[in-house]
């Protein structure tokens, strides 16, 4: 939980800043580009404006060129182009290279009417109906003063990003720590607690057996014995859920899940057939996991437990086993009432129950799936629910 919260509050910081430093580099750039690509056209402006400046009227396409053509442009690396709507050439500036010439053809099919193209910026300008006219201007230098203002961005962007991610990371363990400490602090008081209950339960329920065995049947005995038993069971869960928590390292074995899962379900056949419930396992053979199968065996308890629970009779409950890949499926599925949707996403959590009158008479505080995902977690592994069809199906997900 220590560790979801910490990714989780990495992750908001991380994102968070990343998405302002990107921000900050797509408005630099693309204000770099905007001024590059700005200042040269405005120098093409004014030579498509000389004409009119001169008071000269444009020529006809059909005339021929002289000097005061518009078209004749005495600039070196300056091209213009006049293009159709079927991106045909119908005339061009003196000395266009193939290659100027192709650039052009590049940007008659474009949308926008200025940019940059190989070492050439352009601006483009509607002419009669459908035709274009492209006038390309060779500014090597300042393209390459754009690249390179645009890589040195994106070099910082990089830099900043690697920056946030170990302040995030530092951040995130701060803001944590207090709360690590208290989770800490409560998982060993309950641990404690546990170890120092189990004393007094235990003299409590030998004086009860002695004091039933001498007086004989009495249901003051009989209630004080449920109880005992009750607290238990509640005691030994939360020395559980405590061991899982301090536990770091995992007993990892080679063995075989199957005949496992197996052994677990043949527990509890006679309890299942006592209550006229219908099973069905679907078990694939020889499927190895490297684990604790103490871990596999109790997880299969808690869920086969929680569907006999919640079946009735003549239904069924189905376990199935399958692998993937790398990936092994468990499975335990029950014929019975759904499971609201608004509930499943809380069931998981410590001592919640949907019926808490009908749990608290069968003896059940809400601590079984906890515990069966604190065993699923100590793999990186995942367990969910599903209800469709009348079946409500817990699903637990490893790695291999």
């Amino acid at each position: 939980m220590i560790d979801k919260l910490r990714k989780r509050i990495f992750w908001i910081i991380q994102i968070s800043l990343s998405i302002i430093i990107l921000g900050v580099i797509i408005i630099f750039t693309n204000f770099s580009y905007k001024n590059t690509i700005t200042s040269s056209t405005m120098f093409i402006d004014r030579l498509d404006g000389r004409n009119e400046i001169r008071g000269e009227k444009p020529k006809e396409l059909s005339e021929t060129k002289n000097n005061d053509d518009p078209f004749v442009v005495n600039i070196d690396g300056v091209y213009k182009f006049e293009i159709n709507s079927n991106s045909n050439i119908i005339r061009e500036s003196d000395n266009v290279t193939n290659e100027v010439r192709q650039y052009a053809l590049e940007i008659s099919n474009k949308s926008s009417e200025e940019g940059y193209v190989g070492n050439y910026i352009y601006k483009t300008r509607k002419v009669g109906n459908d035709n274009k006219e492209i006038t390309l201007m060779e500014n090597e230098n300042a393209i390459n003063r754009l690249k390179t203002t645009i890589i040195f961005a994106i070099v910082i962007g990089a830099l900043g990003i690697i920056i946030i991610y170990i302040i995030a990371r530092k951040i995130a363990q701060v803001i944590v720590k207090p709360v690590e400490e208290t989770f800490e602090k409560q998982k060993q008081f309950i641990s404690d607690a546990s170890h120092e209950l189990k004393t007094p339960l235990a003299v409590i329920e030998a004086n009860a057996d002695v004091l039933g065995n001498k007086i004989g049947e009495n249901k003051w005995i009989e209630y004080i014995q449920n109880e005992v038993q009750s607290m238990n069971k509640l005691v030994n869960d939360l020395l559980t859920l405590a061991r899982i928590g301090n536990t770091n390292t995992v007993n990892n074995q080679k063995f075989n899940l199957s005949k496992e899962v197996q052994m677990a379900v043949a527990v509890f056949e006679s309890i299942i057939f006592e209550n006229k419930i219908d099973l069905e396992t679907n078990i694939n053979e020889n499927i190895e996991f490297t684990g604790d199968k103490d871990d596999i065996k109790h997880i299969i308890s808690i869920l086969l437990d929680n569907a006999i629970k919640h079946t009735a009779e003549t239904k069924k409950i189905i376990v199935n086993v399958e692998k993937e890949k790398n990936e092994i499926k468990i499975e335990v599925k029950n014929q019975g009432e759904e499971i609201p949707k608004e509930e499943q996403s809380k069931i998981f959590e410590r001592f919640y129950r949907i019926d808490k009158s009908r749990n608290r008479n069968e003896k059940r505080y809400g601590l079984g799936l906890p515990i069966a995902k604190e065993l699923v977690g100590k793999y990186k592994g995942t367990i969910m629910v599903s209800c469709k069809e009348g079946f409500t199906s817990f699903i637990v997900k490893l790695m291999d």
